[in-house]
This record gives structure tokens, sequence and C-alpha cells, in this order.
């Protein structure tokens, strides 16, 4: 069922100085929360904190509701902006930046592959993330923005503040510079 988030915010701007209308924040909400807390699990390791930072962001998206303009962008984008300064303070606070090892990120569903199978990838996970710590915070942040929140590269020039070329030519190169590290390794591993 699609959600009608213009509709949805409007109703609750509207209804924001008297009652909240709980299902309509509620709507938003479950249409929003497995990508924002994704994101967070991009971003540290702790899923307690992941579970208090997506909290202080629909906490700070309900108090301020209000303020969200649909002319300036999307629904999505605005919340992801919400997010990523919640994250931004708290790594501050905590002086570090760690990001979550993806087999930490993914389940397994019911058509599991086979154990040599799952073992490779998840071999290739681990890899692939050492080679994404290895990357300067700035293209970490545009990747986890990008596949971890599904924002488009415009939302994430607006919350970044680079110009959407730039983002466009971060994700290219970031991805570029991991695939050819991914292939240098499957090439020592075949040897």
């Amino acid at each position: 069922m699609a959600v009608d988030t213009t509709a949805i915010l409007r109703k609750l701007s509207m209804a924001h100085e008297a009652v909240i209308d709980a299902d309509a924040f509620l709507a938003l909400y479950d249409r929003y929360f497995p990508r924002v807390y994704t994101y967070f699990r991009h971003r540290c390791q702790d899923l307690r904190v992941c579970d208090d930072l997506t909290a202080q962001t629909f906490e700070q998206a309900l108090d301020h509701c209000s303020d969200f303009r649909p002319e300036r962008g999307s629904f999505a984008a605005w919340l992801f902006g919400i997010a990523r300064n919640v994250a931004n303070g708290y790594l501050r606070r905590k002086r570090r930046f760690q990001w979550l090892p993806f087999e930490a990120l993914q389940t397994l569903s019911g058509s599991d592959p086979a154990p040599e199978e799952a073992a490779i990838q998840a071999d290739d996970r681990r890899i692939l993330l050492g080679y994404i710590q290895e990357l300067p915070p700035r293209q970490r942040d545009v990747l986890a923005l990008k596949f971890a929140g599904g924002l488009t590269n415009r939302e994430i020039a607006a919350l970044t503040g680079l110009s959407e070329q730039n983002v466009g030519v971060i994700l290219h190169r970031s991805i570029a510079h991991l695939r050819k590290k991914m292939e240098c390794t499957e090439d020592w591993h075949a040897q």
C-alpha cells in the first residue's frame, strides 16, 4: 500500500498545535523505520545505540514535522537530514567512526545458499567491509546514504552540501575503487 507522505504531513502539520494524529505519524514511521535503522547500522556497531538514534530521529521528526516543506525536497531527504545530524552528533560525542560488518546487516532468507557459497559470500562481505573502512569518511557517508538510506543523488547533495554531480562522481569512484580491490582479491584467491 502506497503512503501519501505529503497528505500525511499536511494533516500532521494542521494537527501539530492541537493533538498529533498518531495514525498519520505511525504510517510514516512504519514506512521509513527500516531505512533509517539500516542507515544507523551502517554508522555504528552497537544495536542499542542504533535503537536510540532511530528513536531520537523519529522524535525530532515528530517535534518538527510542521517544519517540513515539500517544495524544498522529499520527506525521505528531510528525515535522513535529521538522521544524519543525529548520527554525526553521536559520533562527535564518541570521537570515533566505526562501521558495522556487512554480515551483521544481512539475514539469510529461506532459500539459503549451500554452505560453501554462504562461506564465500561471508568472506567477500568481510573483505568488502575492510575496503570500505579504508575509504575516507565522506565517501563512506555518501555510500551509506545511497545504499542504506536509499536516497537519490539529488537528496544526498542537498544533505551534504555537495553538488549532485560531485555526489555522482564520489559514488562512481568509490564503487570503481571497491570493485577493483575486490577483483584483485578474487584474482589472488584464484591463484
